[in-house]
């Protein structure tokens, strides 16, 4: 079975189901599922684009182009395969492996290295829309980003998701900062599970990677300005949030802390990245947020937070 769906600023076509929103037109990214095979450890052939390994060496995921062939791999999980792009793509998945899992990995690294193949500035953020414009949480995982937009896609009126973990920004012509709509999803670690008590029925579903999926009852429609930047710093000590806005030099360093394709190594794609985060920074407010550690967390202090980074 085909869905087709657009997200990103893409029309995507997938053999495999994916938490995006739906759409039609012609295809900027196929993706199908191949046939079940074994996936070895070792790196694919090429240039090697990207990579992250763990402390004991183990291969976590490898990118590698040969001539007009790319492969990004999971050792042991699967082989996403395709072209110059990734924007043909089929999928192999090892033996035994839940078929869950595709979804998870396509949905993010997939989509955020098929972005930075085709030269978008992608941020490893979520980002919720407030009125007629969005505001973006940027971090590593764990720094509750994806936590912090479902609470406020949950908590606030008027809040609704416009992307989890993968955020494609572009400038237009006239120079205003966009974001465009990604997953429609929040996946959040099993401690940020009281965020669900209140869901609908059926808004709430296990992944394949020990999380939970929390689909919000809003999510944005079209690209939306954005506002602003948050680099959330959860804190056990305090009650209530409190923020500071970055200066641009320390603002870039800070962004650029948090890659959403860790291990990514191509000098030119590095480089056009740095200067697509310089023109942000320069043009938009980033700020440091502490946040009391959660959740639960009180409404109007994430009114607060909102209201204090976005400035309305």
């Amino acid at each position: 079975m085909e869905h087709w769906y657009r997200a990103h600023g893409m029309v995507i076509r997938s053999t495999v189901e994916l938490p995006l929103p739906p759409g039609a037109g012609t295809p900027d990214l196929v993706l199908r599922r191949g046939d079940d095979r074994p996936v070895p450890s070792a790196r694919p052939g090429g240039r090697r684009l990207a990579e992250l390994s763990g402390p004991d060496g183990r291969l976590f995921y490898s990118l590698g182009t040969d001539g007009d062939r790319t492969v990004l791999r999971y050792p042991g999980l699967c082989d996403f395969a395709g072209d110059r792009d990734l924007a043909g793509v089929t999928v192999h998945l090892h033996p035994g492996v839940d078929p869950g899992l595709l979804a998870v990995l396509a949905g993010g690294t997939l989509l955020a290295v098929h972005l930075m193949l085709r030269h978008e500035l992608v941020l490893h953020a979520s980002a919720v829309q407030t009125d007629d414009h969005a505001v973006a949480f940027v971090g590593a995982s764990g720094m509750g980003k994806s936590t912090l937009a479902a609470a406020l896609c949950g908590m606030v009126d008027g809040c609704g998701l416009v992307a989890d973990d993968v955020l494609r920004v572009d400038r237009t012509d006239t120079g205003v900062i966009r974001v465009y709509p990604g997953s429609t999803e929040s996946r959040l670690r099993m401690s940020a599970g009281g965020l669900a008590d209140t869901a609908a029925p059926g808004a709430v579903r296990p992944t394949a990677d020990g999380r939970l999926a929390l689909r919000p009852a809003t999510t944005a429609d079209g690209p939306l300005p954005l506002a602003a930047c948050v680099v959330p710093r959860p804190s056990r000590d305090v009650q209530e949030a409190s923020v500071h806005r970055l200066a641009p030099a320390r603002a870039l360093v800070r962004m650029a802390q948090f890659p959403r394709v860790a291990g990514w190594g191509e000098p030119a794609s590095m480089d056009r990245a740095f200067q697509q985060l310089a023109d942000l920074v320069e043009r938009l407010p980033v700020f440091e947020a502490t946040v009391p550690w959660g959740p639960p967390f009180r409404p109007e202090m994430l009114s607060g937070l909102l209201a204090a980074v976005s400035g309305r």
